[in-house]
């Protein structure tokens, strides 16, 4: 499994696992296509990690 560890490197996924020290911050909302809202969180750690628990079975480009 490919670990990514530079800055502003992606990982995507329909479920994602994180591991964090610290309080995430508060959610903000975020603009996405169609009516629904998504919400996003920053997480703190040293290091924070993230996993993908269920993969995305279909993605629009």
């Amino acid at each position: 499994m490919p670990t990514h560890n530079e800055l502003n490197d992606t990982i995507i996924g329909e479920k994602i696992y994180c591991v964090f020290e610290k309080q995430p911050t508060k959610p903000t909302r975020v603009s996405t296509t169609g009516r629904h809202n998504a919400q996003a969180i920053t997480i703190k750690g040293n290091p924070a990690c993230a996993i993908i628990v269920k993969t995305v079975r279909y993605i629009e480009d």
